[in-house]
């Protein structure tokens, strides 16, 4: 679909005004920044359009340990957990899982992307971002430890599988 009629981008007319009040003082710009902002810029910030600004606050990120053989430096076992927010933050009062930096790194290009698609009012987690695993390996790749990877409410702290985050569009 053609930038033009597509309902998601941001036109490069869009001024952002109805989210001036909030942008403005969280960012410290004024009416002359938004005005110099990119179209990408402009796209990213139009995404809580969508969601709403508060979006970071409502989801969370999940790993969960589904595999960790007995040879595990850092001790991580089946069954426990790492959560995140989704400003790449660890929340330890909800984590149980040792915080191994190595099965942390891998997650961190889950949060490259999220931004983009959650822009799109969809829910950054995929079929092709569901798995994660852990570069140290061990003896002959016998002690490498992996974990699915999951979003949630973090009210409910139920899991979130639904394609779009908001409704989907017409």
């Amino acid at each position: 679909m053609p930038r033009e009629i597509d309902p998601f981008y941001v036109q490069p007319q869009d001024k952002l005004e109805d989210m001036a009040d909030v942008l403005k003082p969280a960012l410290e710009f004024t009416d002359a920044d938004l005005d110099r902002l990119s179209p990408e810029a402009k796209n990213l910030f139009a995404g809580r359009r969508r969601l709403g600004i508060d979006w970071l606050d409502r989801y969370e990120v999940v790993l969960e340990i589904t595999r960790s053989p007995g040879g595990c430096g850092c001790g991580v076992r089946e069954g426990q957990k790492i959560v995140f927010d989704m400003r790449h933050k660890v929340k330890p009062g909800l984590s149980d899982a040792p915080l191994c930096v190595h099965l942390m790194a891998p997650a961190l290009s889950l949060f490259y992307m999220t931004f983009d698609r959650a822009a799109e009012g969809l829910n950054p987690m995929t079929c092709v971002w569901r798995y994660i695993e852990c570069p140290m390996t061990g003896h002959h790749g016998e002690a490498k430890a992996l974990a699915e990877v999951s979003l949630r409410t973090t009210d409910t702290h139920e899991p979130v599988f639904k394609r779009w985050l908001n409704e989907e569009p017409k």
